[in-house]
């Protein structure tokens, strides 16, 4: 563990050893302190500068942003990727033309956020499997997918988890889980799709609204949305070529991708791996899509 100096909005830059060997595995540390004491094990930290969080994100390892209750003498502890900037209002990027968002955001933390000593433990397991990942792991063998959640629409997860084994076995680039094995977790709920790599060191969010997936083949569209919130993963893990062929295979059922032409947000990751292909796919699908939905509405 080493200070960082300057700060540049990092206190802490900690790497993990091995039987005394450095091991190349590192992560940073930005400490917080809150002179308040856990409600029903819950902390909330106002005050943290927008700008930090966003610099925190562009990071090529994780930030854990711990706080420090100091009448409770306890540290909660989250990774600055794991914060959903969904519900605010400064979530894009701001031109002349609109109104800039706040200037701090807060960190909500929760009993699963405290540090522990078992915390600790899972911590080196978590921190291997994000450098893998990172480092190429996407290449050689598919990343372990676990699935979980509630029904959706009236589709049972059984019927989604059964579609997205046709999507695994297609694409190559993901697989099930075994029983003890870490691995990115699906998890579906009714007001998004949320795939989160082990410690929630790297996630991606889609966010839902309900009866979007009623009819009998809404559990296709779920499992293949799910797949595209694994893309995002992978584009965050800068597995872009899996992303892709991802993309490739679950376009023709996806509803998230086309919902005000969130494709063309993809559209530079796309264009910087090479995989115009891709993008070619997606406009044919984008054009199905749109010619579906003015039949539906006659």
């Amino acid at each position: 563990m080493r200070p960082i100096t300057p700060d540049y909005g990092r206190d802490l830059e900690v790497e993990l050893f091995e039987d005394g060997e450095a091991t190349g595995v590192l992560f940073g540390v930005q400490l917080k302190s809150i002179d308040k004491l856990p409600r029903k094990g819950r902390l909330s930290k106002s005050g943290i500068e927008t700008s930090s969080l966003r610099y925190w994100q562009a990071l090529d390892y994780p930030l854990m942003v711990a706080t420090y209750s100091v009448p409770a003498d306890q540290f909660f502890a989250r990774w600055a990727h794991s914060y959903d900037w969904h519900y605010k209002s400064h979530s894009g990027v701001c031109t002349d033309a609109c109104t800039p968002g706040p200037k701090t955001v807060t960190f909500h933390y929760g009993t699963a956020h405290r540090i522990t000593p078992e915390a600790v433990t899972r911590l080196s397991d978590e921190l291997r499997f994000f450098r893998a990942a990172r480092t190429g792991g996407l290449r050689h063998s598919p990343m372990p997918i676990r699935i979980n959640g509630e029904r959706i629409d009236g589709h049972s997860l059984d019927r989604v988890t059964e579609a997205f084994g046709r999507i695994a076995a297609d694409c190559g680039r993901i697989r099930f889980a075994e029983p003890d094995e870490l691995a990115v977790s699906l998890t579906y709920t009714k007001s998004e799709i949320r795939a989160v790599l082990p410690g929630d060191m790297r996630s991606s969010t889609i966010h839902i609204g309900r009866g979007v997936y009623d009819g009998p083949r809404g559990y296709t569209a779920l499992a293949a949305d799910g797949a595209v919130a694994l893309s995002h993963l992978f584009f965050e893990l800068q597995a872009d070529n899996a992303a892709a062929d991802l993309l490739t295979i679950v376009a023709p059922h996806s509803l998230a991708l086309f919902w005000s032409n969130s494709y063309q947000t993809l559209r530079p990751r796309l264009l910087e791996a090479g995989r115009e292909d891709v993008l070619r796919v997606l406009a044919e699908e984008h054009a199905r899509h749109l010619v579906r939905q003015v039949v539906g509405m006659k």
